[in-house]
C-alpha cells in the first residue's frame, strides 16, 4: 500500500463511490468515523477491519486512479471507496 492514510483525509463510502452513500471519514489516522464520531473501521497497512474488540478483517485496500483506493473482499466485492477530500 503507497497511501499513507494518517496523512490527509479522506471520504469513505460504501461500495463503490462516490456514487454510493458516504459513511465516514478518514482524519489524519487509520480510523474510518462516522460523522457522529462512531468508529466503523480500522486500517492496519493494507488490510481494513471492523473497529472494537471483537474486529473481524472485512478486505485489503487496492488503489485506483487519483489517489482513490478500494476495499475488496476475498469474494472481489468493492465493500468500500476511499476518497481524498
Amino acid at each position: 500500500m503507497a497511501t499513507d492514510f494518517t496523512k490527509g483525509r479522506y471520504n469513505v463510502y460504501s461500495g463503490r463511490g462516490p456514487t454510493a452513500p458516504l459513511i465516514g471519514r478518514l482524519d489524519e489516522d487509520e480510523f474510518v468515523r462516522s460523522n457522529t464520531g462512531e468508529l466503523l473501521y480500522r486500517i492496519d497497512g493494507d488490510e481494513v477491519y471492523t473497529a472494537g474488540s471483537d474486529a473481524k478483517y472485512i478486505g485489503d485496500i487496492f488503489e485506483t486512479d487519483g489517489g482513490r483506493a478500494m476495499v475488496v473482499d476475498a469474494n472481489h466485492n468493492a465493500l468500500l471507496t476511499i476518497v481524498p477530500e
